[in-house]
């Protein structure tokens, strides 16, 4: 994988400063040329929380000196063999959404788990199985064959520095991550297609309400329905439709929340939130692929026992 060093120091100084107009009461949204609420420009997340609530963490909201001792945990929790971004990223913090520390993306329900059914169980647990063998390249995770992105919807943050930038037009908006697979485009006059017309990011389309960019993503393909997340997956079906809120609060931070509606996979719609921070250096191509011997590997093997 590439090595970023010099922008992860600036991502970690820029995510530990006070973030101006934090409530967003006073601050006026920049426009487009088109009139539209101007977002484009690079963003980041660079943080430790993690989709799900921590065992033994109750609130959300953690004070700073909480915050740093829940960070510690976390880190000590890791494995040793990680993702080689996660070590040379270094992240320290958690998450902070308009001023406050939070100890889970999820904020409904209160209790910051995923609301599996049993079949959501059931299900989780044979991807988590699955995931821990090696004998066919469909075993291992879309994010492994370089299948899917953290962009896709609902968008998802792992323990590294991970830029997305956003270009806007007067009818689309278009979300580039530093991640594989390549851009999401979200559609603002369209009407979605076919059913048979399904991809593994979905179908996205967008509205403007006032200064917010409201998504609906539905068509996902669930041949394989778990996205990469720290922790247990998240899981979707042909049946899933997520719903993402964009809206920004002030010059350096933009605020992101998503609802997942499933009735076959949960008790009941769910809620994640955070912020992406302004980030000013450039994008870099992302070779997915590179240095990656393990499905090769598993190609290789199974060809000898032909």
């Amino acid at each position: 994988m590439y090595k970023r060093l010099p922008v992860v120091l600036l991502v970690c100084l820029i995510s530990t400063l006070p973030i101006a107009a934090g409530n967003g009461d006073h601050y006026t949204v920049p426009r487009t040329e088109h009139g539209q609420p101007d977002f484009q420009g690079i963003w980041a997340t660079s943080f430790l929380t993690t989709l799900e609530r921590p065992d033994g963490v109750v609130e959300l909201v953690a004070t700073p000196e909480q915050a740093g001792t829940l960070a510690l945990a976390i880190r000590s929790r890791m494995p040793a063999v990680i993702d080689p971004d996660v070590q040379l990223h270094d992240i320290q913090q958690l998450a902070k959404v308009r001023g406050e520390y939070r100890t889970s993306v999820i904020v409904d329900p209160a209790d910051g788990r995923l609301p599996f059914t049993e079949k959501g169980l059931e299900l989780a647990a044979s991807i988590e199985a699955r995931n821990k063998l090696y004998d066919d390249p469909e075993q291992r995770p879309l994010a492994e064959r370089c299948l899917e992105n953290l962009a896709y919807a609902p968008i998802r943050t792992l323990r590294v520095t991970l830029p997305r930038q956003i270009v806007q037009t007067r009818d689309t908006v278009v979300i580039s991550p530093e991640d594989s697979a390549g851009a999401r485009i979200i559609r603002l006059d369209g009407e979605a297609p076919p059913d048979l017309l399904r991809s593994i990011g979905g179908y996205s389309s967008g509205r403007w309400e006032n200064d917010t960019l409201v998504v609906e993503t539905t068509h996902f393909r669930a041949d394989d329905p778990a996205r990469n997340v720290a922790g247990r997956p998240l899981l979707l079906s042909r049946h899933s439709k997520v719903t993402e809120r964009f809206t920004r609060v002030s010059p350096t931070e933009l605020f992101y929340r998503f609802m997942v509606e499933d009735n076959e996979l949960y008790t009941r719609p769910w809620s994640g939130e955070f912020s992406m921070t302004r980030f000013d250096q450039p994008i870099y191509e992302y070779a997915c692929h590179e240095a990656n011997y393990s499905l090769p590997n598993i190609l290789r093997g199974g060809r000898t026992q032909f």
